[in-house]
């Protein structure tokens, strides 16, 4: 009897730990239906980092360690008005190269091109 109650009593707090959870967790929000989308024809494993301006306490998000030939995409948050991309070597290092982009209200698409010491991040145009 006393072993039934012990595990009646942790399937219950275990079932209100996990309600609590749901309960706290952030809201998702939806994201805007424009993008960026870069194409890596560098010669480099590129990092790029993504500032969202408009955006409260909104930190950099980076897609890191991208080979050449790939492509990516990340949808503008919702509520972002500008954007800065960084190129980088990895999330820890310096900007090699930058672009802003103003308009949100459309999408945006990039290259990368260059070698080490000589990296550029290009619009092309979707």
């Amino acid at each position: 009897m006393r072993t039934a109650r012990r595990t009646i009593f942790s399937l219950a707090a275990g079932a209100t730990l996990c309600a609590s959870a749901v309960a706290l967790a952030p809201a998702a929000h939806a994201g805007s239906d424009n993008y960026v989308k870069i194409t890596h024809k560098g010669g480099f494993v590129a990092t790029t980092c993504y500032e969202w301006l408009g955006i409260p306490n909104k930190g950099e998000d980076c897609n890191e360690g991208k080979a050449v030939g790939q492509s990516w995409t990340r949808y503008f948050p919702e509520g972002a008005t500008s954007a800065v991309i960084n190129l980088k070597l990895s999330k820890w290092d310096k900007a090699r190269d930058s672009v802003a982009v103003k308009d949100t209200s459309k999408n945006h698409c990039f290259e990368i091109r260059g070698l080490l010491g000589s990296e550029n991040l290009i619009e092309t145009g979707c």
